[in-house]
């Protein structure tokens, strides 16, 4: 099974400056602040994260290093925490695991188990990037399911406080090492049953391709988290569709060949996505909302057998159909015909479209984690960008040093 090791990672030398120096891996549209800003701050970990394309072409990484910014630490397992409040529920959740060195192997239920589809050209550009400046600042995150409370009992373990602190979003965050003697025990706990990736599905491919292309053995920092302390349903990813000339009459009337399309307030969209059944979708548009409930036997006719099995978990459905079948547009527009965004915040989905800032969103529901666990044990792979696991992986807690590691 999944091979486990102590994290030999760079710190901050002034952990104190954590809160102004990481940040969560949420999309960039979901920043209250403006994200350009964090490029003017020194030594912020969005340089060695999402560098802009006109920096030099020296990797800061080296010279943080060397003038003592960044400090190395002793290969260690941490216990990490995140506690925070539901963005819908609002009910406080406290996620907790260890933080440690795994090692890439290929995909399957001997390392590593994914549930969403991957984009080979971010893929690419995270290779280039890993090349240029050979450090992984951003964690991923992956579910341990414990029902033997075998890793929980571990956690119990003495530890020693590294940093705790809150970050934007109002999640804290608080670090701890683990005594000597309980790492090689808790590094061994994984060798029975597979790691779910819960968020990270880019970052680990890459890391596969990577290591592949030179020969090498890098392994990636990696938060195993409790499976049972996360909220019974992880939130969807919504769809924002921003067409370059936009005729609500013409979507309607594509989409009726597919739905009953039900009028709804939009008030009344966001209630139903909560709602245990998956069968069904939301569409805002500026001047009116619908619930979208699909005619089988046309679904059915529509999309090949190969789509229509991969999607059979209906919430993957809609990108199948409505996004799909919205190729029509593409006979009367430019090339790049639509831009494709997504949010898991409803309420800024809505004001975009009201707005303007998109022609129309598709309301997802979100997938339970029972249904996540049978669909991955099914070797079966959502589409991508299918679930949004939050709270988001703070990048600039540690920083991996591919060099030193190879």
């Amino acid at each position: 099974m999944a091979e486990v090791f102590p994290l030999e990672v760079y710190m901050y030398n002034d952990l104190q400056s954590l809160p102004n120096l990481s940040f969560p891996l949420m999309p960039k549209e979901e920043f209250s602040n403006d994200l350009e800003s964090l490029y003017n701050i020194p030594f912020h970990s969005i340089l060695l994260t999402y560098p802009k394309t006109s920096q030099e072409d020296d990797s800061p990484f080296q010279e943080w290093k060397k003038n003592g910014v960044l400090k190395k630490e002793k290969p260690t397992v941490y216990k990490y925490t995140q506690e925070y409040n539901h963005p819908v529920s609002g009910k406080l959740f406290k996620r907790i695991g260890i933080m440690a060195a795994l090692k890439v192997d290929d995909w399957g239920p001997e390392s590593v188990l994914p549930h969403e589809g991957i984009n080979s050209e971010v893929v690419e550009q995270g290779i280039q990037f890993l090349e240029k400046y050979q450090v992984n600042s951003s964690p991923i995150h992956l579910l341990y399911s414990d029902p033997e409370k075998s890793l929980q009992n571990y956690l119990k373990n003495p530890t020693d406080l590294v940093a705790k602190f809150t970050d934007t979003f109002g999640t804290t965050h608080q670090l701890e090492k683990f005594e000597e003697n309980a790492i090689k025990d808790i590094t061994s706990l994984f060798k029975n049953n597979p790691l779910f990736l819960a968020d990270g599905h880019h970052r680990y491919q890459t890391m596969i391709l990577y290591n592949k292309k030179y020969g090498q053995n890098a392994l990636i920092p990696a938060y195993i988290s409790l499976m049972e302390n996360e909220p019974p349903t992880i939130l969807p990813f919504h769809r924002l569709i921003k067409l370059s000339e936009f005729k609500e009459e013409k979507l309607l009337k594509i989409l009726k060949s597919f739905f009953q399309l039900q009028p709804v307030s939009s008030e009344n969209v966001e209630a139903f996505t909560s709602q245990e059944d998956e069968g069904e979708w939301g569409l805002i548009l500026k001047s009116q909302s619908f619930i979208l409930k699909p005619i089988n036997e046309k679904v059915k006719h529509f999309i090949n057998n190969n789509a229509y099995n991969e999607a059979g978990q209906k919430m993957a459905l809609i990108d199948y159909l409505v996004l799909k079948y919205l190729e029509n547009f593409k006979k009367e527009q430019p090339k790049n015909w639509f831009n494709l965004k997504f949010s898991y915040n409803f309420t800024k989905l809505t004001k975009k479209v009201q707005s303007g800032d998109a022609d129309f969103g598709l309301i997802l529901k979100g997938v339970s984690m029972k249904t996540l666990r049978k669909t991955v044990l099914n070797n079966s792979i959502l589409p991508e960008k299918s679930t949004f696991f939050y709270p988001k992986m703070l990048a600039g807690l540690v920083f991996y040093d591919l060099i030193d590691q190879n």
